[in-house]
């Protein structure tokens, strides 16, 4: 029988100082010559590489190769058939190639009947290619001095595999002491796991919903974080696979409870310092924040087909679930679209406010987190260059002011429906600059097709509850 499934086999005699380690080692021969990065993955076991690249659509593709094939992959690169993959190319114009990023290599911590893997991110020549697409972002960024920071809180489901129906656990309450041995044992192995490649993970926890949980991954720069999000979801999928678990992202899975968000934490560095510090203003913000903040909440609700991109996005974007629909900001307010987490006031000075930061309450992890992370960084730092004045503070649950005078406050609400979002999105002068012509009319395209086939087939009357047309996409 285990032969038949995926061994998850731990280097137990690890020790965290060892797996550390191997990481600066391996970061030292990334930056060398490919004949060294064979080498070195050589002298660590390593048998398969699986070249990863991610769709429009967030999925995650992948060819693997025997190492010995690794130098020339390095060296050329590799071909695939991009009219197979939506979005990307024409069968006309079919062959694409992907470039592998020697910076975001990482080691395996399972091995496949006995035989230990590495994988590299690629980008791909499609010029919609989303990973090229932050990359984009970050280098305008840079061109201005800019570096930004994130940091993501990762929320989802499990479901339990019986008789081919997937059963909704009932776990303690939230961030309670964990009871069920198999459960302990499951999110102690995905911690491992995301350690030993590299992922940087804070801490995992229960959440408020039963069978929910929450993962969060710590701060570093956009694309390490967007390949991050990638590894983690994979991860948790298959150690959920392995543990007779379903790992479910889908915003909205279960009617009258909670959903899933995927919380991003956001700053901006300058040279050495967190430009969103300053000790003489509120809450600490600096007026470049306020500008940032300012920047990303003007593009929201035409941005927001890339941060919720599904029909049951908006299932979950609803009023008493702790899923912000206000595009507004709020100091530790989580009914506003974006929070100002409290830090710590000893060491705040000490450290040049390093802590400082935004939250973004409202994305889900269905979105592609390099197209998200594209948006929101352009839209915040396009803010700043401009020195857009700062949004007011809202310290208020919002939930409990009427409608009406949250519209006389100038308060916008997200997009109710993806058609609402397809709309804002299609007259976006910002998401067509931002993507280029061609990927935003596919992406629209593409979503402008789901939001008719799920129409179809339910109608306006399901507009609240959670459809068979949404579990067979999510799950």
């Amino acid at each position: 029988m285990q032969h038949l499934l995926f061994s998850l086999l731990f280097l137990l005699f690890y020790a965290s100082a060892t797996i550390m380690q191997a990481h600066i080692e391996l970061e030292q021969q990334v930056t060398h010559q490919p004949t060294e990065v064979v080498r070195y993955l050589r002298s660590q076991g390593i048998q398969f590489i699986d070249a990863t690249w991610t769709g429009l659509d967030g999925k995650l593709y992948e060819i693997t190769i025997p190492v010995y094939r690794l130098e020339s992959a390095l060296q050329d690169g590799m071909f695939f058939d991009g009219s197979s993959i939506k979005g990307f190319s024409q069968i006309t114009q079919s062959d694409l190639h992907l470039t592998l990023d020697k910076d975001s290599l990482a080691l395996s911590p399972w091995k496949s009947e006995g035989f230990a893997c590495a994988r590299f991110f690629c980008d791909t020549s499609s010029e919609n290619d989303p990973r090229t697409t932050l990359k984009n972002v970050i280098k305008e960024a840079e061109e201005h001095g800019y570096t930004g920071l994130c940091g993501a809180e990762i929320e989802f489901f499990l479901f339990k595999q019986e008789n081919d129906q997937y059963n909704q656990i009932n776990n303690s309450s939230y961030c309670a002491a964990e009871l069920n041995a198999e459960m302990k044992a499951f999110k102690e192995a995905l911690l491992y796991a995301l350690i030993h490649l590299g992922v940087n993970p804070e801490k995992i926890h229960a959440e408020v919903a039963a069978g929910q949980f929450e993962i969060v991954i710590g701060c570093c720069q956009p694309l390490q974080l967007a390949d991050k999000i990638q590894l983690t979801k994979y991860a948790i999928t298959m150690f959920a696979q392995q543990h007779g678990y379903k790992a479910v992202f889908m915003p909205k899975p279960v009617y009258g409870i909670n959903g899933s968000g995927m919380h991003i934490h956001m700053s901006v560095k300058q040279g050495d310092r967190n430009l969103f510090f300053d000790a003489t203003k509120e809450y600490y913000l600096s007026d470049a924040a306020r500008s940032f903040i300012s920047g990303v909440l003007s593009k929201a609700y035409e941005i927001d087909l890339l941060i919720n991109p599904e029909v049951n996005s908006f299932k979950r974007l609803v009023a008493g679930y702790e899923a912000p629909v206000y595009l507004c900001c709020g100091e530790k307010n989580r009914s506003a679209a974006i929070r100002i987490p409290d830090v710590n006031h000893k060491t705040v000075h000490e450290n040049q406010g390093a802590a400082v930061r935004i939250e973004l309450r409202w994305p889900d992890a269905s979105c592609n987190p390099y197209l998200a992370l594209a948006a929101l960084f352009k839209a915040g730092f396009d803010g700043i260059e401009q020195n857009l004045p700062a949004t007011p503070c809202v310290n208020e649950n919002l939930y409990h002011v009427d409608l009406a005078a949250i519209t006389a406050r100038g308060i916008q609400t997200l997009p109710s429906s993806l058609e609402a979002a397809c709309q804002a999105f299609k007259n976006s002068e910002f998401a067509k600059e931002l993507l280029g012509q061609s990927l935003h009319s596919t992406y629209l395209a593409i979503k402008e097709t789901e939001w008719q086939e799920y129409f179809t087939e339910n109608g306006f009357e399901n507009a609240s509850e959670i459809t068979q047309w949404e579990l067979n996409r999510g799950f």
